[in-house]
């Protein structure tokens, strides 16, 4: 089985197709960041995720599992145009499994409109719907006798301008601890997947306005998994850390179409056995190279 793992794309649409009734709060702050800073760090993003998905078919992956931040603003234009582009990812052989990023939800209007449940809820279901404990959270799709995908939200809104943290709901937190003891579940090889990077590359947690705020609870719960990997996003730099007490090493999928030190991680199983390989782009492709 072949996993890719993908985050932080944020394809961006054109600033006159968002209506004016998008135009609140933080959003202005984010579209003039975008215009003056932001398109210059990621520049040709739709032409990149073409080229990732590519690369998916000729790589011959089986299971996309991207860690959130499709969009930019969170908008319905963005919403509309990122799911046209996302939607050949659906047809890989296993499928494809999101959670969402907090660009997704950058907004309170963001959720009340249930932008990302509408467009993407078909990547949040789950082969235990008994180990739920609200809507879609945690999702657990299990993939044949050895690999389970285990799914939890910690993007929210941030209306603040100068924060973007994230934060686990305490009741995740209580159905990830049940559901990573399922003995079902606790013999295969276990992704857990979140938007936010519980740790940075050197290991040390992210700052209070832009991190997880209860990424030590989050890590305590993970610790015990003797066969598995955390995936998460946010932070555009593609690393792969291993957290001192933590036995799942942790793979940060970066942003796979910024300019500069972007990338994606791609998972080979053999039974319950991984192995991982780094991708990055090439000129006009993107290739794997060594982790």
């Amino acid at each position: 089985m072949r996993i890719l793992h993908f985050s932080d794309i944020h394809l961006d649409v054109p600033i006159k197709k968002i209506p004016l009734r998008e135009w609140l709060g933080k959003r202005v702050i984010g579209g003039l960041n975008l215009l003056l800073y932001r398109r210059r760090k990621f520049e040709n993003v739709w032409q990149r995720f073409d080229q990732l998905n590519e690369f998916r078919l000729r790589e011959k992956v089986d299971l996309v599992l991207c860690t959130g931040d499709y969009t930019l603003l969170g908008t319905e234009p963005e919403y509309e145009a990122v799911h046209r582009a996302v939607a050949p990812m659906y047809s890989s052989p296993l499928g494809f499994v999101s959670v969402p990023g907090n660009h997704d939800l950058y907004m309170p209007n963001t959720v009340r409109h249930e932008r990302f449940e509408r467009y993407f809820g078909s990547s949040m279901t789950t082969d235990r719907p008994d180990l739920k404990v609200d809507e879609f959270w945690p999702a657990v799709r299990l993939f044949g006798p050895e690999v389970a995908v285990v799914s939890i939200n910690s993007s929210r809104p941030n209306p603040l301008p100068w924060r973007s943290s994230g934060k686990i709901p305490d009741r995740q937190l209580v159905g990830l601890r049940k559901i990573l003891a399922e003995p079902d579940i606790a013999s295969r090889f276990v992704f857990i997947m979140t938007h936010y990077a519980p740790r940075l590359a050197n290991g040390q947690p992210d700052s209070w306005d832009h991190g997880l705020v209860n990424a030590d609870e989050f890590l305590d719960i993970c610790a015990p998994v003797k066969r598995g990997a955390i995936l998460c996003g946010h932070v555009h730099k593609c690393f792969r850390v291993r957290v001192p007490g933590v036995a799942p090493e942790l793979f940060c999928g970066g942003s796979a179409t910024i300019n500069d030190g972007g990338g994606f991680w791609v998972f080979d199983m053999n039974g319950t056995s991984m192995t991982a390989k780094r991708g990055e782009r090439l000129g006009e492709r993107y290739v794997l190279t060594e982790s």
